[in-house]
């Protein structure tokens, strides 16, 4: 199955950084998202369900503005 949206990780690292959130077991607690998932997020190996961004988004306060940007970027090697 072809992905047309990629998560920006490196976006979504920086956002936790300027949050004081050091670790995936931090982000974790904050979220309520399994370690292995966010593992995979942050990696770039899977796209976050609905409720996976919605808690990111609410956890890291990110603003529409840049959840979209975050979460719904074109992934050019697949186009």
């Amino acid at each position: 199955m072809m992905r047309i949206h990629k998560t920006d990780t490196i976006a979504l690292k920086k956002t936790m950084v300027e949050n004081e959130i050091d670790t995936i077991i931090q982000l974790s607690g904050k979220t309520g998202i399994n370690r292995n998932t966010l593992s995979q997020i942050l990696n770039g190996d899977v796209q976050p369900s609905a409720d996976a961004m919605d808690k990111l988004v609410s956890a890291l306060m990110i603003s529409p503005e840049k959840a979209g940007r975050i979460f719904f970027g074109k992934h050019l090697r697949k186009t």
